[in-house]
């Protein structure tokens, strides 16, 4: 029977997961974790009067948190942190922050809402706004901008992870297609200083790029979209977190386009999350990611090696390594195949 009321209680929090999320949003917004010091207490009333906002609404924020032990509250109004609101704080490594106020954005938010509508076929985000992901994201830049924060703070730490799995040593420059604002390139080329960046991705992301974040002139940038073709002449592309944006054709239509401007001794590295077809191996955030693409895109998803394998096949390239990292992404190596056949 203590069995059952445990699945129970588990299940029951599952489905009002979206409250919780919501109520984290709230204070990452507000950025309260900064506003607690990692080792003394802060009154909600010092907290209220620092974000602007009423301390009563904020006391019984705080508490539904403290219920599940993202930060501590005491019945005098004092609040602590616990291990949990530390990872929200944006001073910490692979902040949690950043990730709150992402998920929880509008946009990814009203398209979640219109989950149901992939089942038959369209595409939910679509529905939800009118307009595609990236149109809806040009659009809102102050919700893009947050996009960027979260991909630069993933907390998986994968920018750090793709640079410590390959060894990039002997390659002048790097093209990274779709490459956002430029962060795995950062700790590449910090890692690797011969080595030089190209950004290649839409004109408002890499406009976006601050001439300080770009590694002292070893990063350069260029829009355009990586559907018409891709800057030729580097020694190796990135295509990072890339291909799940899109379905199986359009995925192919971008592996082409970089083939058709590849030498052949140049390299493709396809970085994502493998996804095992037994979802009792695999890790639950992949295949919460696998829907995060089904609401944002429609066909949209992740893949298996195998289905990677079988579309460089199909646009010219031979699968030639799968390296693991230590984030939740592995590292396809692929070379164009010279003979034409594709």
């Amino acid at each position: 029977m203590a069995r059952l009321d445990d699945d129970r209680l588990a299940l029951d929090l599952l489905i009002r997961g979206f409250q919780i999320s919501r109520v984290i949003r709230l204070v990452a917004d507000l950025g309260i974790a900064d506003r607690v010091s990692p080792d003394a207490a802060s009154s909600v009333a010092e907290l209220a009067r620092a974000s602007g906002v009423l301390s009563e609404p904020l006391l019984r924020v705080m508490r539904v948190l403290a219920a599940f032990e993202i930060f501590r509250l005491d019945t005098d109004g004092r609040v602590t942190h616990t291990p949990r609101s530390l990872l929200l704080r944006t001073d910490l490594p692979n902040s949690l922050h950043y990730g709150a106020r992402f998920w929880t954005g509008t946009g990814s938010w009203r398209a979640w809402e219109a989950l149901d509508v992939a089942l038959d076929g369209k595409v939910p985000h679509e529905v939800a706004w009118g307009t595609n992901r990236f149109a809806y994201l040009r659009s809102n830049p102050d919700e893009a901008r947050i996009f960027d924060a979260f991909m630069v703070n993933f907390p998986d730490n994968r920018h750090s992870a793709i640079a410590a799995a390959y060894d990039f040593s002997k390659t002048r420059l790097i093209a990274d297609i779709g490459g956002g604002n430029g962060e795995t390139l950062r700790r590449i080329l910090a890692a690797f200083p011969e080595t030089r960046g190209l950004v290649f991705d839409r004109a408002d992301v890499v406009a976006a790029i601050p001439p300080e974040a770009r590694a002292d002139g070893r990063i350069t940038t260029q829009a355009g979209s990586f559907f018409d073709g891709v800057p030729a002449g580097s020694d190796l592309y990135l295509l990072v977190r890339v291909l799940h944006d899109w379905p199986d054709e359009d995925a192919s239509r971008i592996l082409r386009s970089c083939r058709a401007n590849m030498r052949t001794d140049a390299r493709l590295l396809v970085v994502e999350g493998l996804i095992d077809p037994d979802p009792s191996r695999g890790p639950p955030t992949e295949y919460l990611i696998d829907m995060q693409m089904m609401a944002m895109f429609g066909k949209a998803r992740e893949r298996t090696e195998d289905e990677f394998r079988e579309l460089l096949r199909n646009a010219g390239f031979d699968l030639t390594g799968v390296i693991a990292t230590t984030s939740s992404v592995s590292i396809l190596e692929a070379a164009p195949r010279s003979n034409g056949s594709w």
